[in-house]
């Protein structure tokens, strides 16, 4: 093949490709490698893998896979290994490595080492996060199973064989179902239920319980709202709309909602904006980042929405003063399965409560929704400094904590901010362009 169609494909790749002499100096690197590892191109052919790569005790595993082939000839290696880039970005990494062949090494055995790489951090993200959301879902569904479990001893008695035999009989197979919606999950979040009989059954059943048992309603209407949310059927029907009027009368319902918490709900829109949307997905969409705003947020803090101009699109942002979103978190965040703690951490509160948003339903269906609606997501966080890590718990209130004596040094401390991208409209009454 002549060599400047193998040049084109190589700096076509979406893939990186770095070559290795048998000395450690790069000999070819192409333009989605110096992307993906972050590195200058100037003079780098005069430094060694140990200049560009020992730096960050994080990059051990990528540098072994470069052992492996440097000093002990071992090859064609698949392994998905941490990459921390030099400007601080973590990514995680596919990566297999080949020997060089050159006509003076026709056998491949010496010439050098072809190593072959691309980001996974976005896929690696969403296994760990359909893992946690897996057991969230069937931690919400183990609830009114044990209510109605209790409930179903208190009844048993003669009288009430049937009806017994009946609430056991469904109890078994809603635990069967349970299993079932593992699955689905598993598979695909965003389909609908008419693709799944055991969601359907799920609904029903859930039904049944709380038309029989009076007692566990409440939190059997949530589960079931939370999973038909999770599973629209309706039809995306786009349509202009205002983006202003849509963003007061969803905020002026958040703030009701949250009525009992201590948190400011700011609106801040600069000019008129007109989008085609769906309005029951838009208003689904930041109603739930609203939620999952002031649920991470301490009483005292504030949460900011803001519609502004971003070139031919329209922004609005959802900004918090919480407790904000670790760096592990974050990988998770368009995976579309960000959980807020680790399982052993969560309660069930009320919505609007600070910490109930343990489920991370909320930003689950907000990715759902921008998949079936083609919006885009953003996400920019910084965790609290003085809660490095998910195990440390915020006391719920600035005037609680020890470290932070006002809203200000709270909102400098960490917070969140969702941004949600839309095509932007011409005004009314404009020429088309």
């Amino acid at each position: 093949m002549d060599d400047a169609i193998t040049s084109t494909i190589l700096e076509s790749m979406s893939d990186g490709v770095v070559v290795f002499d048998l000395k450690g100096h790069p000999v070819f690197v192409n333009e989605a490698g110096f992307v993906l590892l972050g590195l200058e191109k100037k003079g780098i052919r005069d430094k060694t893998y140990v200049e560009l790569f020992m730096g960050d005790q994080e990059n051990d595993p990528f540098n072994d896979i470069l052992f492996a082939g440097l000093q002990n000839r071992e090859i064609h290696v698949y392994r998905e290994v941490p990459f921390r880039r030099p400007d601080g970005k973590l990514i995680e990494l596919a990566v297999t490595t080949s020997f060089l062949i050159t006509p003076s090494q026709p056998e491949g055995n010496g010439g050098g080492i072809v190593m072959v790489f691309k980001d996974i951090t976005e896929s690696k993200a969403l296994d760990r996060a359909r893992r946690r959301v897996i057991d969230h879902l069937s931690h919400e569904l183990k609830t009114p199973l044990a209510i109605a479990g209790v409930t179903l001893k208190r009844l048993a008695g003669q009288e009430n064989d049937v009806l017994v035999r009946r609430i056991d009989r469904n109890l078994k197979r809603l635990k069967e179902i349970q299993q079932e919606v593992e699955d689905i999950v598993r598979q695909d979040a965003g389909r609908k239920p008419s693709g799944f009989p055991a969601m359907e059954q799920i609904l029903m059943f859930l039904e049944m319980v709380a038309e029989e048992h009076r007692e566990c309603a409440e939190p059997i209407k949530y589960l079931k709202k939370e999973i038909e949310a999770l599973f629209p059927e309706r039809a995306v029907t786009c349509e202009a709309m205002v983006v202003e009027e849509h963003v007061s009368a969803i905020v002026a319902d958040a703030r009701q909602r949250a009525g009992d918490r201590r948190v400011s709900l700011i609106v801040e829109i600069a000019e008129t904006f007109r989008i085609r949307m769906d309005s029951s997905a838009f208003g689904k969409a930041l109603f739930a980042l609203l939620k999952n705003a002031v649920e991470a947020t301490p009483d005292g803090g504030r949460v900011t929405v803001s519609v502004v101009s971003r070139g031919s699109r329209v922004e609005v942002s959802v900004k918090d003063t919480g407790i904000g979103i670790t760096e592990e978190s974050r990988k998770e965040i368009f995976g579309g399965f960000y959980h807020a703690r680790e399982t052993d951490l969560y309660s069930t509160k009320r919505p609007f409560d600070f910490g109930a948003g343990g489920k991370g339903l909320d930003l689950l269906r907000v990715k759902i929704l921008s998949r079936a609606c083609n919006f885009d997501i953003e996400c920019e966080s910084r965790r609290c400094r003085f809660l490095p890590g998910e195990g440390r718990l915020c006391p719920g209130s600035i005037e609680s904590c020890s470290h932070v004596a006002n809203p200000e040094e709270c909102a400098a401390a960490g917070g969140t901010t969702f941004r949600l991208l839309f095509g932007r409209m011409a005004p009314e009454g404009s020429a088309p362009a």
